[in-house]
């Protein structure tokens, strides 16, 4: 996938710069969510929206700082799902249909312990499925928002300087 395939997206942001900051949020947020960051081209839109910004519409901290509360408000959304839900999130698509995805969430999380959700973060087909399979395995809550908080310090600058500088 390009970035033609987001164009007629980011021209309309372009246009309607007003909505930039909430939309790093949702695109952050959606990133982040199970199921939903396995679907989406969330680096590429991340990478386009943050050129936008570059170009002298948002500033480096507000744009830092949208990208930050979008990825942990879904890695929250996601683990408490996951706490709430347990077991029965497997019988719901995607993981009925891909079993193994959480398997092999659930086999790097008991690997890894609380390291799986820094190190989560910044691998992109773990990202979304790691929050959900912590929730479903009783990780302690607030270890959890402590560990998303701090990986997601580290990812916002890496996820979205490339396109701002690119769009200065």
């Amino acid at each position: 996938m390009d970035l033609s395939s987001i164009q007629p997206f980011l021209d309309w942001l372009t246009a309607n710069q007003q909505w930039l900051a909430a939309f790093i949020v949702l695109i952050a947020f959606l990133e982040s969510l199970a199921i939903a960051g396995i679907i989406i081209p969330g680096v590429l839109l991340l990478f386009g929206v943050s050129a936008i910004a570059g170009s002298g519409t948002l500033g480096l901290s507000a744009t830092l700082l949208s990208a930050l509360v979008g990825a942990v408000l879904g890695d929250c959304i996601s683990f408490f799902l996951g706490k709430v839900a347990k077991q029965r999130i497997r019988g719901i698509w995607p993981f009925k249909k891909y079993p193994q995805w959480l398997d092999n969430g659930e086999n790097f999380f008991n690997r890894h312990g609380g390291k799986s959700i820094f190190i989560g973060r910044f691998v992109g087909p773990i990202r979304p499925v790691l929050p959900l399979v912590a929730g479903m395995l009783d990780m302690p809550s607030m270890r959890f928002v402590s560990i998303n908080f701090v990986s997601a310090l580290g990812w916002a600058p890496l996820y979205i300087l490339p396109g701002y500088l690119f769009g200065m």
